[in-house]
């Protein structure tokens, strides 16, 4: 039987869950889309309010950009020890050309047989709202015995961070831990605990033609860009090798993703003479942007040589690279978030690698063990139409974060029990 205030988290955390599933509601009811807004004003000051009035503190905003802050909010121990973050992003990526595919109203949280339908549902605000909850219960229990509990609710992580966790990262120089509460699923809830999240490297690929009037085009040579962009975006697709490690997960790759973004044209009646493609690259430990860029201007001179194509290489400002991010499964917040999955879950996920990139490698730089991924939602259902998450796993998110802060900031005998 685990001793103090530990024992009385479950009962808590029962207590607290109509506030829970009300919480994530009303996150995603909060319009915090980047593009096109950019502006997380309006959910961070939800936020500052709703942590105030439920006798946390309004936290402190930090912002590199007033209409972009991040909120960070500290609840101190009675005893010195460790600082642990966890770490939520608020901004959500837009509706965009799928509004129609909605089954539900994107910023109306609706419950569909236990599932959570709305934008930003499982990328991530029911992860930030667990989180929340989470906080609530380990400190009305005193479960922050030692060190202190830091919530850390970022802006623009779905666009590169720059205003989010790229810029506050080094400010919180004290953090001993952190997790970041990304799902854990792409096929199902806690498919697994992440040690590993793939980097990103984002680059456009600008394709040369003749513009003129296209009722020329069986009269006079020309080059149509937009057919020679399609010749290159498929040889892509087939032929792009990239260099990379060996990895500890065997199935762990970088993967090239051609066509993420197209324009090409002026109007009818004309010949395009500018095609472009956007490409984003998903990076693993052991690359470097300079090898990566070596790889695909190599693949690109003998690619446009052998189809006879004008083509150059540019990469993305701000996108350029994002770094992998590891962190040892022997590392302590490894070791505490498995304990606090098997009490929250009955077992711990296995160790595995998250596919995306999160907001990881900003805390890992700045010599933070973090994990990158542990938190409710399966990653399929994020970043389209019909976004979800199951209420289960959002009341379990709350009970691991919840387990995990007792077991890391807790006294000495609730970790050695809960081991």
């Amino acid at each position: 039987m685990i001793n103090g205030p530990t024992d009385q988290l479950a009962d808590r955390l029962d207590q607290l869950r109509p506030d829970l599933d009300q919480l994530v509601a009303e996150l995603i009811a909060i319009n915090s889309q980047i593009p096109p807004h950019g502006d997380e004003q309006a959910i961070v000051e939800f936020l500052r309010e709703y942590l105030h009035g439920h006798g946390l503190g309004a936290g402190t905003v930090l912002s590199k950009e007033p209409s972009r802050p991040n909120l960070v909010l500290r609840i101190q121990g009675d005893q010195p020890g460790p600082v642990l973050g966890l770490c939520g992003h608020v901004d959500t990526k837009p509706v965009g050309d799928a509004a129609e595919q909605w089954r539900t109203e994107p910023l109306v949280a609706t419950d569909v047989d236990g599932m959570i339908f709305g934008l930003g549902a499982s990328d991530m605000k029911a992860a930030v709202a667990a989180m929340v909850t989470a906080a609530r219960a380990a400190h009305d229990v005193g479960a922050i015995n030692k060190g202190a509990l830091e919530l850390i609710l970022v802006a623009d992580e779905e666009a590169g961070a720059t205003y989010g966790s790229r810029w506050l990262a080094p400010q919180l120089s004290d953090l001993d831990a952190c997790v970041i509460g990304e799902p854990s699923g792409w096929e199902r809830d806690w498919q697994g605990l992440h040690l590993i999240s793939r980097g990103l490297s984002c680059f456009r690929i600008r394709v040369a033609g003749t513009q003129r009037h296209s009722s020329l085009s069986d009269r006079l040579p020309s080059i149509n860009a937009s057919l020679q962009l399609a010749r290159l975006m498929i040889e892509m697709n087939e032929s792009m090798r990239l260099s990379y490690p060996k990895q500890l997960f065997g199935e762990l790759r970088p993967t090239v993703n051609p066509g993420v973004l197209l324009h090409g044209g002026v109007f009818f009646g004309v010949v395009p003479g500018e095609a472009t493609f956007g490409c984003d690259v998903r990076t693993v430990p052991g690359m470097t942007y300079e090898q990566l860029s070596d790889d695909l201007r190599r693949w690109l001179r003998r690619a446009s040589e052998r189809l006879g194509i004008d083509a150059e290489l540019e990469f993305e400002p701000g996108l350029t690279w994002i770094d992998p991010s590891t962190v040892p499964a022997e590392s302590p917040i490894v070791r505490a978030a498995q304990r606090a999955c098997r009490r929250a879950l009955g077992e711990a996920p296995p160790l595995s690698f998250f596919p995306g990139t999160t907001d990881a490698p900003w805390f890992t730089a700045a010599g933070v063990p973090t994990i990158p991924s542990l938190g409710p939602g399966i990653l399929t259902y994020c970043h389209g139409p019909n976004e979800a998450v199951s209420a289960r796993s959002v009341h379990q998110a709350a009970a691991i974060y919840a387990h995990l802060v007792a077991d890391f900031l807790g006294d000495q005998s609730s970790s050695t029990i809960m081991a």
